[in-house]
């Protein structure tokens, strides 16, 4: 006769003890025993009041569930097993974001610092600069009480005086110089005069342009000196003040007289046979002249001047 499992219902066939869906084992009869049957509720009841928790599959193996009674048995769920030659999962970032705020952290308590600081080294500054002007401060009220020291007076008299002595004796030895070279100047003026009688009116043009440039070249010479005795600062209340005027004045003299020597040359290279031509030449000669007179008035001034104007030297 055909054999049920009185707890699942399966067919069991003659020779099974247990049966194959549930695990119940079965009597003769194919009674399931009483004893198991209430064991198996029991377990049954607990599991619906307080299911126990599934145990942690082991990797590799079949994962299991509980097959609640009068249910068909399930099949297991294998677990995955990793691939030896699968890719690695990600590593957590969580490390390097936190590096990245520790060094954030460490910057910003860094600025704060140093703008804290900064101030108070600014204040150090201010502080060392003010000791500084007042040692200045001090030093210069020094320099006041030793200048109110009559002996320090006295030699500060002497030594203005000194200074005075040195710039006068500059302004003799300068004035010197340029005074001595007007009896020279005077004299080739002169010469000059007397090539221009000698060769004026001759037909050698060579001579005329010869005598034309030694003139034009001693009108440039003087013309210089003239304007380095002028720029001369001579102080008016120097002792050689009148002498450095009169300088000036008799370098003038010989710069008139040797200009219309010039002036009359030009007219002279104009002509090939000049001798027709004598009163145009001799023209720009007597336009200097004293009225009535053949005397130049800058030769005449220059020989009066001359002898007074030398420069005084102070002892």
């Amino acid at each position: 006769m055909s054999r049920f499992c009185t707890h699942c219902g399966k067919l069991l066939k003659d020779d099974e003890r247990f049966c194959t869906s549930c695990g119940t084992p079965v009597t003769d009869d194919g009674q399931a025993s009483q004893s198991q049957e209430d064991a198996q509720a029991d377990v049954t009841v607990q599991s619906a009041h307080q299911p126990a928790p599934a145990p942690q599959p082991e990797a590799g193996a079949t994962q299991q569930w509980a097959t609640p009674a009068g249910s068909a048995p399930q099949q297991p769920i294998p677990t995955a097993v990793p691939q030896a030659d699968a890719p690695a999962a990600p590593k957590n970032n969580n490390a390097l974001f936190i590096g990245i705020i520790a060094v954030l952290v460490v910057v910003i308590i860094a600025l704060v610092v140093f703008f804290m600081i900064k101030p108070f080294d600014k204040g150090a500054d201010d502080s060392k600069g003010t000791t500084i002007e007042k040692v200045k401060i001090d030093h210069d009220d020094d320099d006041v009480s030793v200048k109110g020291d009559p002996n320090k007076l006295d030699d500060d008299d002497d030594n203005a005086h000194d200074a005075a002595t040195i710039s006068e004796q500059n302004v003799y030895d300068q004035l010197s110089s340029y005074y001595s070279r007007l009896s020279d100047l005077d004299q080739q003026v002169r010469d000059c005069a007397t090539t221009f009688n000698t060769y004026y009116l001759k037909d050698d043009r060579s001579s005329r342009q010869s005598a034309s440039d030694a003139a034009e070249a001693l009108e440039d010479q003087i013309g210089d000196l003239k304007d380095e005795v002028e720029d001369l600062d001579v102080p008016i209340d120097s002792q050689n003040y009148s002498s450095w005027k009169d300088i000036i004045t008799l370098y003038d003299d010989l710069e008139n007289r040797i200009d219309v020597i010039c002036d009359a040359w030009e007219i002279s290279l104009e002509y090939s046979s000049p001798a027709n031509h004598k009163d145009e030449i001799v023209a720009p000669l007597a336009r200097d002249n004293v009225a009535g007179t053949n005397d130049n008035k800058y030769r005449l001034d220059f020989e009066d001047r001359y002898p007074g104007a030398a420069p005084v030297e102070v002892k």
